[in-house]
């Protein structure tokens, strides 16, 4: 069964895998070393949005779930969040390079983005 599974690890909690992508796309939290983690205080907020979009979760030893069964978003979900963070990285990497730039190049990329958004 697909849901997002939150982990308690002290007094935060974690979610590894696919899961991780649905709360980048829905709370914009950071992604670290493959997981997102996030404070006991955000439970509830996590939670409601979760319940809010149809996606299947439990809270790991809280004995807390959410099943909406047939109408499970939850792999629409993974697919939005993985798209969203590529495109994060994606545009990161363009930022890097632009910040790289000789003044010359600069010059050149702004020229193009410019006769781009004219047209």
């Amino acid at each position: 069964m697909n849901l997002v599974k939150i982990r308690k690890n002290g007094t935060f909690y974690t979610v590894f895998d696919d899961d991780m992508y649905i709360i980048y796309y829905l709370l914009n939290y950071n992604i670290k070393n493959d997981k997102i983690g996030f404070p006991k205080s955000a439970l509830g907020k996590v939670t409601n949005l979760l319940e809010e979009n149809e996606i299947n979760y439990e809270v790991v030893g809280e004995n807390i779930k959410a099943n909406f069964k047939n109408m499970n978003q939850y792999l629409k979900f993974v697919r939005l969040g993985k798209d969203k963070y590529n495109k994060s990285i994606y545009y990161e990497n363009i930022r890097e390079k632009v910040r790289n730039a000789t003044p010359e190049k600069l010059d050149k990329i702004l020229s193009t983005i410019e006769s781009i958004l004219d047209e």
